[in-house]
């Protein structure tokens, strides 16, 4: 939602946005996307980059001109030799490059007046490790400062940090922010528990919901007869626990994929029209062969049952698809989101902590079922619990949503007034 507060004249800037971009994951696309719609309104004249994963995807899908955030100035396939040759090579190339890229983040950053990194789960090392995302934030926030910019982290997401250098980058990462915010309390509560704490560091909603509202497609024609149920899927393998010998990735994803499919054929047996949705181009598209090989072992035909499938690559399929479902069920933390802005009923299958934030009335907890906890016994009681009580959680939601809106709203505008005076 865009800020109705009267507008200043900011006159031209440069405006840095810093993240995991441009790998199509549909929920960090539609975070860029709110940001930038919502900066453009309230400094039109300014320079936009953005300095992410994959440059070349998100400059196609946002319009805007973009930097990698870790350039390689080597093949991938020449660090993957003998501990020797890694080692020398770390010595004799590795050193020199990162050298490069402190120069190159200089250069990147001149004349910028703020560099925003922009919701999300950046500040993890459950995928990259400390010398991943943790270790690129700390490069990119001290480059920022030697530069003179403005530092924000607005609505982050933080955790899990497994490494104590993860920490350590964090920790100095936020220390040099002029301006923090997290999307929830448990992120707040989380950086308590490492060391870092600044009481008045506010709390500000998801920044997808301040999307704007004509993001979101009218609703298709539904059939009163016959539900339609948006069923999200995720490559689930456990991917924020702490690494255990006790839930193998491999025995995790198969057990939450023969639950899945249990619950998808109890739906279609139920006469509901199922509606399978992904989250994510690159990671969630193999997910959809799975389940329909474990289908088909099930008996269930694939073709002829009312299940559809339909192809999802950019976040305007997926908010297109999702506007013709009655109910939306979902990993996919912003699958669930976007439910909430279209006022649909939900229930999230909650990996992280993050989901009980979203859902924190009394009333729409009970739609939050942990993913190590959905039976599909479970699930299916909770589906027919929110059956029963549609409208109240209807007005509950829209009431919600537009309290997230506003709460927006009023953080572009404190974020803005942070640019520095011409």
């Amino acid at each position: 939602m865009l800020s109705t507060k009267p507008k200043r004249n900011y006159g031209p800037r440069k405006i840095a946005f810093l993240g995991n971009f441009g790998q199509k994951n549909l929920g960090n696309e539609a975070t860029l996307r709110a940001i930038l719609e919502n900066v453009r309104a309230g400094v039109p004249e300014s320079e936009l980059i953005c300095i992410c994963t994959d440059p070349a995807v998100a400059a196609s899908i946002h319009g805007i001109a973009t930097l990698p955030i870790h350039p390689l100035f080597v093949s991938p396939a020449l660090l993957q030799q003998n501990p020797i040759t890694r080692f020398l090579r770390k010595l004799a190339i590795g050193i020199p490059n990162e050298i490069r890229r402190w120069v190159l983040a200089l250069r990147a950053l001149r004349r910028a007046d703020m560099m925003i990194v922009p919701g999300t789960q950046f500040l993890s090392d459950s995928i990259s490790g400390p010398w991943g995302w943790p270790y690129w934030a700390f490069r990119w926030c001290i480059a920022a400062k030697l530069r003179g910019s403005k530092v924000l982290f607005v609505s982050v997401g933080v955790g899990p940090l497994f490494h104590p250098l993860s920490r350590f980058f964090v920790r100095s990462a936020l220390r040099l922010a002029d301006f923090r915010s997290y999307r929830d309390e448990s992120s707040r509560r989380y950086l308590r528990g490492i060391g870092f704490e600044r009481a008045n560091d506010p709390v500000y909603p998801d920044l997808v919901f301040s999307l704007p509202r004509s993001a979101f497609p009218q609703s298709g024609p539904k059939d009163p007869a016959r539900q339609t149920i948006a069923v999200g899927v995720k490559d689930y393998h456990g991917q924020y626990d702490k690494p255990s010998a006790d839930r193998p990735p491999e025995g995790i994803y198969q057990r939450y994929m023969a639950q899945l499919t249990q619950f998808l054929e109890w739906l279609l047996k139920s006469n509901y029209t199922v509606r399978l949705v992904i989250g994510d181009v690159t990671y969630d598209t193999q997910v959809l062969v799975d389940v329909r090989r474990l289908l088909a072992e099930r008996h269930v035909d694939y073709e002829q049952s009312c299940l559809i499938a339909e192809p999802i690559e950019s976040l305007e399929d997926l908010l297109r698809q999702l506007a013709t479902c009655d109910v939306v069920i979902s990993p996919r933390f912003h699958n669930i989101v976007f439910a909430l802005m279209m006022q649909r009923p939900v229930l999230a299958i909650a990996y992280h902590e993050k989901f009980s934030a979203l859902l924190e009335s009394p009333e729409l907890a009970k739609c939050n079922i942990g993913i190590d906890d959905a039976a599909p016994e479970t699930v299916i009681k909770k589906f027919q619990e929110l059956q029963l009580h549609r409208d109240v959680l209807q007005r509950q939601i829209a009431g919600n949503v537009a309290r997230y809106e506003a709460a927006l709203s009023e953080q572009y505008d404190r974020i803005l007034e942070l640019l520095p005076p011409r």
